[in-house]
């Protein structure tokens, strides 16, 4: 018996490479990873460590049940302990699933300071001003998030913490002082949550739920129709059904925990829309943004009720609809696109108040209001053609041949064209 459960226990072990032999084919994991691809063996690569550490990184991935085994034991975790394997997910009461930034930012955890705050919408006023001369208006819309709507499902441990100054409250308050535009969406929904038709949020995702989204458009439309006195194109709502079972982006966090069982699901809204488009008017508008967008643009923002738009995700990947993007830094002239437009729209939740308007607001402060120098010139060029290069296969092979002949990485390679292409391009210009 000792030798017959001795042989099992070493044939067990040798299961997940026999099936990785014969082509075991992994479930896709939830979440955002990079995917490990094979690394062909050469007498350079050996040498240098290279190889061993990628295969390495690559067998881990390929490892037959691995998957398997990751949503085992992230279902040990969620069931027993009530806690999450992802990093900033984090498990509240009744189910209710949260990203750490939602909590920071409902407590103030993250709070950047009225001095800083100011300072970033001083800029922003100064983007407004800039702009109006040239034709285009600004607006900012402030996503809601799921602290703020939903703190009484956090976990028990932050039960002794009390609410401080917020990066929210402070942002509105300069909003007022500078004139900014802002549609407080945060505000306006979390207040009606319990009046609402329908849920605004599901218990599994930090994104609002289609029924927001809807309002959120719908009163985004008649706000610019009122504001440019003209008739856009409408949602006309067909139905709403009720449905335990998820799609899109409400369980988005429950894809990210990656177990084994679904964990229950309050009812969310299930909408039907079509639109009417006749004889309506146009509007180039175009957003700057988190992910609160893509909610939104489920509703036809870009494809229906915009003209002619795109969406700069986090002022870093251009979209004109769900699947066809670019880079932003792929623009020769980023100036002369955004000044295609009559209304700039730009859009973050609460939760990200802390980092990205700030980032987003100085590279606009920079194409606008700053001096350009050299250096950042020069920075956002190579970046440019950096991209080309990886774009362009005839261009790659090419550099890859002038990599290998100066036993450098492709990278690096990649790197020093680029920088010889912005100086080219820069000559004559400074």
């Amino acid at each position: 018996m000792k030798k017959f459960i001795f042989i099992i226990f070493i044939l067990l072990l040798f299961v997940p490479m026999f099936f990785q032999i014969i082509g075991y084919k992994q479930g896709a994991l939830g979440g955002h990873y990079q995917k490990a691809e094979y690394y062909l063996l050469t007498l350079k690569r050996f040498t240098k460590l290279e190889y061993q550490k990628k295969l390495e990184r690559y067998l881990k991935q390929e490892t037959g049940f691995a998957d398997v085994f990751i949503r085992f034991s992230n279902q040990l975790r969620f069931s027993l302990l009530s806690s999450s394997s992802v990093y900033n997910v984090i498990v509240g009461k009744n189910n209710y699933l949260y990203t750490n930034s939602y909590i920071y930012s409902y407590y103030g955890i993250d709070y950047q300071g009225e001095e800083n705050i100011n300072l970033v919408v001083d800029k922003l006023a100064q983007i407004r001003d800039t702009l109006k001369v040239k034709g285009v208006d600004l607006v900012f819309l402030m996503a809601p998030g799921k602290g703020t709507c939903y703190p009484e499902y956090f976990p028990y441990r932050y039960a002794r913490l009390k609410p401080k100054t917020t990066n929210y409250q402070t942002y509105i308050k300069a909003f007022n002082k500078y004139n900014i535009d802002c549609l407080d969406f945060n505000s306006w929904l979390c207040s009606a949550r319990d009046t609402a038709s329908y849920r605004l949020y599901s218990n599994t995702s930090v994104h609002w739920g289609k029924y927001a989204c809807y309002l959120a458009v719908d009163s985004l439309i008649k706000y610019l129709d009122l504001k440019y006195s003209i008739d856009l194109p409408k949602i006309r709502l067909k139905s709403i059904t009720e449905s335990n079972i998820m799609y899109d982006s409400d369980d988005d966090v429950e894809k990210m925990m990656n177990v084994l069982e679904n964990i229950p699901d309050e009812p969310m809204p299930k909408i039907d829309i079509d639109f009417d488009t006749l004889n309506k008017d146009k509007l180039r508008v175009l957003t700057i943004g988190d992910s609160y967008f893509f909610g939104l643009n489920d509703f036809g923002l870009l494809k229906t009720i915009f003209y002619k738009s795109e969406f700069w995700y986090y002022f870093d990947e251009v979209r004109r609809s769900e699947y066809e993007y670019i880079l932003v830094s792929e623009y020769e002239d980023i100036k002369k696109e955004i000044e295609k437009n009559k209304l700039l729209l730009i859009i973050f939740t609460e939760a990200n108040l802390h980092t990205t308007p700030k980032e987003n607001i100085e590279e606009l402060y920079y194409i606008y209001c700053a001096k350009p120098t050299y250096k950042l010139e020069l920075e956002r060029h190579k970046e440019r053609f950096k991209n080309q290069i990886k774009k362009d296969k005839n261009w790659l092979k090419f550099v890859q041949e002038k990599a290998d002949k100066k036993d450098i990485s492709i990278d690096k390679a990649i790197d020093e064209d680029a920088e010889y292409m912005a100086k080219e391009y820069l000559k004559d210009k400074f």
